[in-house]
């Protein structure tokens, strides 16, 4: 019966995320156990009360693009298209080309890149956030970055890890590498 409801769930997760969540289904035939509490803890990326949906689209965007993980990017885009985020705002987003990103989308996205890579000018930014959008935003943001980097480590873990390359947005495949390889 528990197999059954773990398909479903996984079945439910390739078709919202448009990827394949193949991981998964290893994960849950190792250990079931770890398959229904990465599936609980799913749930906290759903939290969304004090961000826009565009900015913490682009936070999670920047989290994951530290992490080089290709589907994982995709993922956030499809997320973020589905959620009615502006594909143009994605676009730039999954490039890193950042300075054609709105004012507060350029604050999320040079944040939650510094933190994911310890960039000291994190605390800085940190204190723009907060000024920004206040404690709670602030907690939403470091939510943000700390669950989606999870799927990166989960999946290099499993052997599904991807690099970055390209992302399609809206029919269109770009570039999506990470600036460290573009500049190489």
């Amino acid at each position: 019966m528990k197999g059954f409801f773990a398909r479903r769930v996984i079945a439910l997760q390739e078709r919202m995320t448009g990827e394949s969540a193949e991981h998964m289904r290893d994960i849950h035939a190792g250990s079931p156990a770890v398959f229904w509490r990465l599936t609980l803890a799913t749930a906290l990326y759903n939290h969304q009360k004090a961000l826009p949906r565009d900015i913490s689209s682009v936070a999670a965007i920047a989290a994951l693009r530290s992490e080089d993980c290709g589907p994982c990017v995709q993922i956030a885009v499809n997320m973020a298209l589905r959620q009615g985020v502006s594909p143009a705002v994605l676009r730039i987003a999954a490039t890193g080309a950042i300075t054609e990103l709105g004012e507060d989308a350029r604050l999320a996205y040079d944040f939650s890149y510094a933190v994911a890579t310890s960039d000291p000018r994190a605390e800085d930014l940190r204190l723009r956030i907060e000024q920004h959008w206040g404690k709670a935003g602030l907690a939403e943001f470091a939510l943000i970055i700390a669950t989606v980097r999870t799927y990166p480590a989960l999946k290099r873990a499993m052997g599904y890890a991807r690099t970055c390359q390209r992302v399609t947005i809206d029919g269109e495949t770009i570039e999506a590498r990470p600036a460290r390889e573009r500049a190489a």
